[in-house]
């Protein structure tokens, strides 16, 4: 750099030299002086220049060295189990947390049936008085004890029993859609686990891929058929796929902490859980729990409408809650009629035998008896016109909601279904055709790279395509499982197919 440094320095210098000359003895040079300082500085150039090419190819450029391992490195975490999906289904139902906690709604229900049951407890009442007040017959208040009883009428009890049994089975029925949204949430989660564990198994054969053009790009450089750059080159395509690695192991950590989660597991330490069921993306026929294979026959979309109502929970609970509501109305309605409030019970006296004042001639007796009190509401001014009118527009609400939801759920089995019937296509598509010809193609690139009938570049866009056309195959198995789980999730019910 010093010596190239150098090396202007002293052309630059000639230059105005030269320059000087001309302007300050223009014009005291004849002609052919002015001709001869032209062509001396012109001659200087091309020495400098020849000078600086042959400075700069005796300092070769530094190349790294780069070293490619066929092996697979040591995973920081590794599979310790392996699950399969019907394992995470068992450990869901029994242990994840929102299940547990919607599970107490049952006892929940369960006590307000027997609330609702209950009959009104009596109120016991006892006077008992002392002074003159009670002592002088002339107060004449007497001692007494006696009971009250609050009657329930129009039937109030049975339809706050009906109401209380309609709210228990409406629990029931969200229980239900809680345990169908786990179980769907599981195997999404699960299918998101098989997908990172098959990410993970891309990339090491897509990094197979390049690592078999670097092997022949290394074989051509080696026998001086190949550059170095084009050894670097291909050698760069194999390097950039330890950083997918590493994006590979942290999305299946990812994928296994929201699968424990879910199965009632709490996270506690860095791991990966293997899985059994991942055939579909190895291109293989085996029997799959996740998804049915794409070239099994699904059902006609006209005939999934009638299972869909029949067994969707969260349909169940829309019914069940007008259903409820409309018991709600009755009990609302019977608030008009009041209750009767029945008080019975007994009196004594305790006068004094002897009154003073003689007030009463001789001795004076006890005086017991009896006594039945009646008592009612009155409903005048107001006949409970608002928690009537207030129930009545709850239930009329419900049947808007139920359509509401109706017209929602076919909505979503229609696009669900569409969605797993394109997949499918797509992934016949690709295990039939486009993976065959696309290794085909990278395959004749590399042989014709190899014999050197075509550069390195046609061979690099062979495997990038192939490359390409393994992670379109990739995404188009991860939006049939998406597909599926859509289509079981508007359904309402596992399919088996």
């Amino acid at each position: 750099m010093f010596r190239r440094k150098m090396i202007r320095h002293y052309h630059c210098t000639k230059l105005e030299s030269s320059d000087n000359i001309l302007k300050h003895n223009n014009k005291h040079l004849p002609a052919k002086s002015l001709i001869a300082v032209f062509v001396l500085g012109y001659v200087q150039g091309i020495l400098a220049t020849a000078s600086l090419a042959a400075t700069e190819q005796s300092m070769p450029l530094t190349l790294p060295d780069i070293t490619l391992k066929e092996e697979k490195p040591q995973a920081v975490v590794s599979p310790e189990r392996t699950l399969s999906l019907t394992d995470c289904f068992l450990r869901a139902i029994e242990n994840n947390k929102e299940v547990i906690a919607a599970r107490y709604n049952l006892p929940i229900a369960r006590a307000g049936i027997q609330i609702a049951g209950a009959i009104p407890n009596p109120q016991f009442s006892f006077l008992y008085g002392f002074g003159p007040a009670f002592t002088i017959i002339l107060a004449g208040n007497p001692q007494q004890f006696g009971w009250q009883e609050q009657i329930l009428t129009a039937g109030k009890r049975s339809k706050q029993l009906n109401l209380a049994r309609a709210n228990y089975r409406l629990t029931e029925f969200q229980v239900a859609a809680v345990l169908c949204n786990i179980h769907n949430r599981v195997r999404r989660a699960y299918a998101e686990l098989a997908a990172a564990e098959a990410y993970d198994d891309l990339i090491e054969a897509q990094r197979k891929v390049a690592l078999e053009l670097a092997y022949t790009a290394e074989k051509r450089y080696q026998a001086g058929k190949a550059s170095r750059s084009e050894l670097l080159q291909a050698q760069l395509g194999v390097i950039q796929f330890d950083t997918q690695r590493n994006q590979a192991q942290l999305r299946l950590q990812q994928a296994t902490t929201a699968l424990a989660l879910l199965i009632g597991e709490i996270p506690s330490r860095l791991e990966v859980i293997d899985v059994d069921d991942n055939g579909i993306f190895k291109l293989s026929a085996q029997h799959t729990d996740l998804v049915p294979q794409p070239d099994r026959k699904l059902p006609p979309l006209k005939d999934l409408f009638p299972l869909a109502y029949k067994e969707r929970d969260d349909l169940h609970v829309n019914v069940q809650q007008a259903f409820a509501d409309r018991r709600a109305l009755s009990v609302a309605r019977a608030q008009r009629i009041p209750n009767l409030f029945v008080d019975t019970g007994y009196q004594f006296t305790t006068f004094k035998p002897v009154q003073p004042y003689h007030l009463f001639p001789g001795l004076v007796p006890n005086s017991p008896g009896c006594y039945l009190n009646l008592s009612a509401e009155l409903p005048i001014f107001y006949q409970y016109q608002g928690e009537t009118a207030q129930a009545k527009e709850t239930w009329l609400q419900d049947f808007d909601q139920i359509d509401q939801f109706t017209w929602q759920m076919s909505a979503e089995i229609v696009t669900a279904y569409e969605s797993v019937v394109v997949t499918r296509a797509n992934i016949a598509k690709f295990q039939k055709e486009v993976i065959p010809a696309a290794a085909k193609v990278a395959a004749l690139a590399r042989r014709s790279y190899q014999v050197g009938k075509s550069g390195l570049a046609t061979a690099i866009l062979a495997k990038q395509q192939y490359q390409q056309t393994l992670s379109s195959y990739f995404d188009a198995v991860v939006a049939y499982q998406n597909a599926w789980a859509d289509l079981e999730q508007a359904m309402g019910v596992p399919l088996q197919l």
